[in-house]
């Protein structure tokens, strides 16, 4: 697994739809760390809604938990701003 790129991002913006899991038709490239992702492998598509087309990101499970994670954190963050 090669090195993730930029910082991780979080699902809680507007411009990210409902991520799904999928099984990978061919082999492909996580989005994210720029890994494999084999055929027939479980991986996960976030979508980026915008415009008149979706573009669906793929993304390794290890990705996707770092992702999870952020928005995780993220949401800790608001929730301390309400109380």
């Amino acid at each position: 697994m090669l090195k993730p790129k930029g910082k991780t991002p979080t699902l809680i913006s507007g411009a990210s739809g409902k991520p799904k899991m999928v099984v990978a038709d061919g082999k492909s490239h996580c989005a994210r760390c720029e890994g494999v992702i084999a055929a027939r492998e479980q991986c996960f598509e976030i979508p980026k809604i915008g415009g008149a087309f979706t573009n669906k990101k793929r993304h390794c499970k290890t990705c996707f938990v770092a992702i999870l994670a952020k928005t995780r954190e993220d949401l800790d963050e608001l929730g301390k701003l309400a109380n």
